[in-house]
Formats: C-alpha cells, structure tokens, sequence
C-alpha cells in the first residue's frame, strides 16, 4: 500500500470520498479468517514403510494461527477440500487489515486538514 499524499481541495473530496467506500464496506467474519496455511510431510513409524525410506505421507494441510490467550502458534487439521475456500478468507482477512489501516490513515490526514 502506498503513503498517502495528499494536496488541495480535490484531493481533500478525494480522501473523503475513499474514506466513505472504505467505512461502507462489510466483512462478515465468516469471510475472514486469520492465519497461514501449513503443508506437512510425515513419518507413520512403521520400520517396514516408504516413509522409513525417505517417501513420508503427505500432504497434510494444517491452518497455523497464534493462540491470543497463550501466544503460541495453534495448527488445526484441514480437510483438502476446505483449502480453496480457507485460502480466500485468509486473503480478505489480509485485505481487510490493509483497508482499515488505509481508513486510519485517511481519517488523521483528514484531521490534520
């Protein structure tokens, strides 16, 4: 994103304009969602299996996120097939963090007028 620069009466409207778009936009938290995706390669401990040799099971896709109450990374198991849809919330959570920092931004220029 890029620093704000701002000057005039037009850019003024400007910021007040995109301020307003910003602050009328809405997320649902079933749209986001924070984190990272993780694909894991694993050892089942069989002596007699591939995975003794070098070839693990896998993929196995995780979702990491670091736990608010204890500040460690958590990962829960993910189905596949939930990927896609956990990948385009991650990217709006992302999204949502840049426009509500731009909002922030647009607000102090705003006030400083």
């Amino acid at each position: 994103m890029e620093t704000l620069k701002y000057s005039g009466l037009q850019s003024i409207v400007q910021m007040e304009s995109r301020y307003e778009e910003l602050k009328e936009k809405t997320y649902k938290l079933k749209e986001l969602s924070l984190g990272s995706i993780q694909e894991k390669w694993k050892k089942c401990g069989d002596p007699d299996c591939r995975c003794a040799r070098g070839k693990k099971h896998g993929p196995y896709y995780y979702l990491a996120y670091t736990d608010r109450d204890t500040g460690k990374t958590t990962t829960v198991y993910l189905q596949e097939e939930e990927l896609p849809e956990l990948r385009e919330r991650i990217q709006n959570y992302e999204k949502f963090k840049e426009e509500l920092r731009e909002l922030v931004e647009i607000e102090v220029e705003l006030r400083r007028g």
